[in-house]
C-alpha cells in the first residue's frame, strides 16, 4: 500500500481501538500522531519509503541486510512491540505513546497482507501470508481506506469531526 494509505489506516485503526477498546485511552493528537508514525515504521526497511528517506542511516543498512518486507513485517517485530508494551507499564506516561504506535504498526502489517505480495509473518521463512485483495495504489486500496475512514468517523462521532 501507499504511504498515505498506511497513514490513514493507522489513524483510523487507532480511532477504532480507542472507541471500541473499553480501557483504551482517549483520542488525542499525540496518540493519533504515534499511530500514524507506527503505520509507517515497518517500511523503514525500504530506503525509498516515506520513513526510509528520512531515516536513511537506518533504512539503507537494514535494506541491504534483510531487504524489504523482511524482519520488520514479521511476527518477530510484533513480538518486539508486545515486549515494549509489557515493559512500559500501562500506568506509565510512555504507555500513551507506545499503545498507538503498536496499533499503527499492526495496521501496516494487516494492510500489506491485503496486497498480492503479502507479509512474511514467519520470517526468516520465505512464505508470505495475504489475501491479494488490493493492488498498491489501485481502486480496491482506495475503497479499503475509505471504508476504514468512514468507520472511524462514525465511531468518533460528530463532535470529533467538528460538526456536533
Amino acid at each position: 500500500m501507499m504511504a498515505a494509505s498506511h497513514m490513514a489506516l493507522g489513524g483510523a485503526a487507532w480511532v477504532v481501538v480507542t472507541k471500541l477498546g473499553g480501557a483504551a485511552p482517549e483520542l488525542s493528537a499525540a496518540g493519533m500522531g504515534m499511530a500514524v508514525l507506527g503505520a509507517l515504521l515497518p517500511d523503514i526497511d525500504h530506503p525509498g519509503s516515506a520513513v526510509g528517506r528520512r531515516l536513511w542511516m537506518i533504512s539503507r543498512p537494514l535494506s541491504m541486510l534483510i531487504g524489504h518486507r523482511g524482519l520488520t513485517h514479521s511476527l518477530l517485530a510484533v513480538l518486539a512491540g508486545v515486549a515494549a508494551l509489557v515493559l512500559v507499564a500501562p500506568s506509565s506516561d510512555l504507555a500513551v505513546f507506545v499503545a498507538p504506535l503498536a496499533v499503527g504498526y499492526l495496521s501496516h502489517l494487516a494492510a500489506d497482507a491485503l496486497t498480492p505480495s503479502g507479509v512474511p509473518l514467519l520470517w526468516p521463512a520465505k512464505r508470505r501470508f495475504g489475501i491479494a485483495l488490493c493492488s498498491t495504489g489501485g481502486p480496491a486500496e482506495m475503497l479499503t481506506v475509505a471504508a476504514w475512514l468512514a468507520l472511524a468517523a462514525w465511531l468518533a462521532g460528530p463532535e470529533a469531526l467538528g460538526i456536533g
